[in-house]
């Protein structure tokens, strides 16, 4: 441990800092060297990096001493003494989460509508594809009349209405675990051909039946049906380690250049999309390309017509 005194200007009505005194003396800078009769005595985390100036951040004419005293790495402030000032704001800060995660834990919410763990398939998907279905079946009808009149009256199928919905929204049933909205199919006779499930079923999946058991088991022992990582915050200290351990500090034009090359910037392997496009078409000129965009917003609804009649039923030509 270093044992510091306080130094004292040696010239009446100095306006120099104690800490500068300090330097000057050679002694070594403790908080005591800036606040006389300080119990930190240990000397005070420097920066270990050394900034890089340029014109939007030059350095200062005359910079001050606690300069280097800023931006400490991470690392040091995370392994500092406690007898040290930055030791003992870490272990505060920890102290001052952990009464709050107690309090968080002492009177949990019960439930959460904003916490879902499935929703591949609900009862808003379950609507619009229901009402596509009759939706579409009008406008076929409506297609093969405005294209080929009176002739295609032996090709209309009958209009689907709301009894067609409501015969089909009782082949569903919504899974009952309450963080999954999944609509899941309890007859085998339904219109997205799905996999039905026995009828007096309640849960869409395994995992939402096992799921269901730990959410009863949490609310005996927690008080709360939500998992506890869910409304406990992390320490900041876990958060910190986190990104530590995925993140690299660049320059910022060698990041813009990875960019630039398509390639990722994290460890995580990321799907690249697969992209569907028609034929590249260049243009001489910016008047030309106008033209053809405009040629392009004309539909030829008849043209539309007869590929819907043609999907729908290959007879007709």
């Amino acid at each position: 441990m270093t044992k510091a005194v306080a130094a004292k200007p040696k010239v009446k009505g100095t306006t120099r800092a104690l800490i500068e005194i300090a330097e000057v003396e050679g002694r070594v800078i403790t908080l005591e060297s800036v606040y006389p009769g300080s119990i930190y005595t240990h000397k005070i985390l420097k920066a270990r990096h050394n900034p890089k100036y340029s014109a939007d951040f030059p350095k200062a004419k005359k910079p001050s001493i606690l300069e280097q005293f800023a931006n400490v790495q991470d690392k040091a402030l995370k392994t500092a003494k406690v007898t040290t000032l930055e030791g003992m704001t870490r272990e505060f800060a920890k102290l001052s989460e952990y009464m709050d995660r107690n309090r968080i834990k002492a009177n949990p919410p019960i439930y959460d509508k904003a916490y879902v763990e499935r929703s591949e398939f609900t009862i808003t998907d379950l609507y619009n594809d229901i009402m596509s279905r009759i939706e579409w079946s009008l406008i076929r009808n409506v297609a093969l009349i405005y294209t080929f009149g009176c002739d295609a009256m032996p090709y209309l199928s009958p209009v689907l209405d709301y009894s067609y919905y409501v015969q089909q929204r009782k082949k569903f049933r919504q899974c009952k675990y309450m963080f999954c909205m999944n609509m899941f199919a309890i007859e085998g006779d339904n219109f997205r051909d799905a996999k039905s499930k026995r009828v007096d079923s309640r849960f869409c999946s395994d995992e939402c039946r096992k799921a269901s058991h730990d959410a009863k088991r949490r609310y005996k022992s927690t008080g709360s049906y939500l998992p506890v990582e869910y409304y406990v915050p992390i320490y900041d200290e876990s958060e910190g380690d986190r990104y530590r351990r995925n993140e690299v500090i660049k320059p910022f034009d060698k990041i813009e250049k990875q960019i630039a090359k398509g390639k990722v910037q994290s460890p995580v392997k990321i799907k690249p999309p697969s992209y569907k496009h028609g034929k590249v078409i260049s243009f001489r000129s910016l008047a030309d390309a106008k033209k053809a965009e405009e040629n392009t917003d004309k539909v030829d609804i008849i043209g539309v017509y007869r590929e819907i009649i043609r999907r729908t039923n290959p007879n007709i030509v």
